[in-house]
Parts: structure tokens; sequence; C-alpha cells
């Protein structure tokens, strides 16, 4: 169940389009360091595929503070959140050297609502439930989530399938903003980088939505994770917290290198 939680696509192009000048001093920092790395990526003249753990784990543990941010002070949809952003990415298209990586990020968005509608479910109120659990969101860096996932998941197979899934989200992430910093700053990106990086989010999008098929979420006769029973154990992350720091973080980068 927290495996599943992890994953809300598109969270830093909210951010940094429509909330930055509302942003903590902390997590505006995080996110201005964040896409720094990323325009240093994407300008570097250096080809462009599967992203290292460090800046997956970067990705992945601003995202854990920017929904708890949002999901702090006012009910937070994020069903309704991802059809906002729709128009704000066709906007992108006004590059026309960013036509197709646009599109392709439509695709991946398009297959994020597929994912969490399945998650959330149809009902008014489950979206509800949903929105009110994002606050409990535990704290914890995505080593120690691997962690995590390692010691509760007796399937090695399945820890690396959510692994995967949690990856392809998270790349998913990482070239939205980066479309996103091409587009506002007028960057000249050479079109190799460009097709690159719209290769990769189409990959990751394809990756996300196989795999949502292959652990049950989608199209499958296996029951839906029910967010109105959802709760975070704190002793369990506490817990997690602890093993991490007595050494499992070689035990996670091992399964990360698989």
């Amino acid at each position: 169940m927290i495996a599943g939680i992890k994953n809300y696509d598109v969270i830093f192009f909210q951010l940094r389009k429509n909330l930055y000048s509302q942003l903590e001093s902390p997590l505006k920092k995080e996110l201005n360091r964040l896409s720094a790395d990323i325009k240093a990526l994407i300008t570097s003249g250096k080809k462009i595929g599967e992203q290292p753990v460090r800046m997956l784990s970067q990705v992945f543990n601003l995202r854990i503070k920017a929904i708890k941010w949002l999901a702090a002070d006012a009910p937070f949809n994020y069903i309704e959140t991802l059809k906002d952003l729709v128009p704000q990415i066709e906007e992108l298209k006004a590059n026309k050297k960013l036509e197709v990586l646009t599109e392709n990020l439509l695709f991946a968005l398009r297959c994020n609502q597929r994912v969490a509608k399945a998650m959330v479910g149809a009902d008014e109120s489950s979206t509800d439930t949903f929105s009110a659990v994002l606050p409990q969101l535990p704290e914890i860096t995505y080593k120690q989530f691997i962690a995590s996932l390692a010691f509760t998941i007796p399937d090695d197979k399945a820890v690396q399938k959510i692994l995967n899934w949690t990856n392809a989200s998270l790349h998913i992430e990482l070239v939205m903003l980066a479309a996103d910093i091409i587009y506002d700053e007028g960057l000249k990106i050479p079109i190799k980088t460009i097709n690159e990086l719209a290769f990769l989010v189409a990959d990751a999008a394809q990756e996300y939505s196989a795999l949502a098929t292959e652990l049950g979420i989608l199209k499958s006769s296996l029951p839906v994770p029910s967010f109105a029973t959802l709760s975070f154990d704190n002793a369990f992350i506490k817990e997690q917290k602890q093993l991490a720091d007595l050494g499992l973080d070689d035990y996670s980068g091992n399964l990360i290198n698989e």
C-alpha cells in the first residue's frame, strides 16, 4: 500500500507553473536545486536515458515533501489537478521543436490518469478519502522506501515490479519538468536531446501502464486497493528508517541495480 501511494506524477509541473510564488522557502530551494540539475542535464550535450539513483532519489524525496505541502492546508484533488494540467501542457506546442515531446507528455498524463482513477475509485467519496490520507504520507527517502519494500514483500519479483513502476513514474515527472524549463526559459536545446526526452517519457509511460496492469491496478480481477482503510503506521515507518540507517542502503542499492 505504501508503494502505491508514492506515484503522483506531474506534481513539480504544478508547483513550478502555478504555485511557485506560494512555496515555503525550504521546498522552493529544493525545487530550484532539482530544476538546476535538470537544466544542467539537458544542456550538457550528453545522451539522456534512464537516470541514475542520485537523480531519481532527488525527484522522489522532493515529491513526498511537495504532496504533503499541497495537502496540508486545503483539500487536494489529485484527479482534478491532472485534468487542469492538460491545457497547460498543450501550450508547450507553441515551441515547434517541442511538439513530439508534448504529445508524449500528454500520453504519459493519460496513462497516469487511468492509473489514478483506478486506484481512487469512481465515486466522489473515494476521491475525498484519497485526498484526506495525503497528509499522512510518511516522509521517507527513496532508499528507505526501497528497503521497506524488500522487508515487507516476500516476493522479489513483485518488489522489482513495484520499484520499476515507481522509477517509471519518477522519469515522467523529470521529463515533464525538463520540458517546462526548456519552454519557459527559451533554451536552445538540440533536437537530438529533445527527441531523447520524448523517447524517455514515452518509454516510461508505457512501462508505467504495463506494470500497473501486472500489479493488478488496471484491468485486473484483483481488488483495487481501498484508500478508505489506508493508514500509516508511524512505528513501522520509524522502523524502516532505522533499518536503512543500519546499512540497508547497500541492500537497496543492490536492488536498484538489478
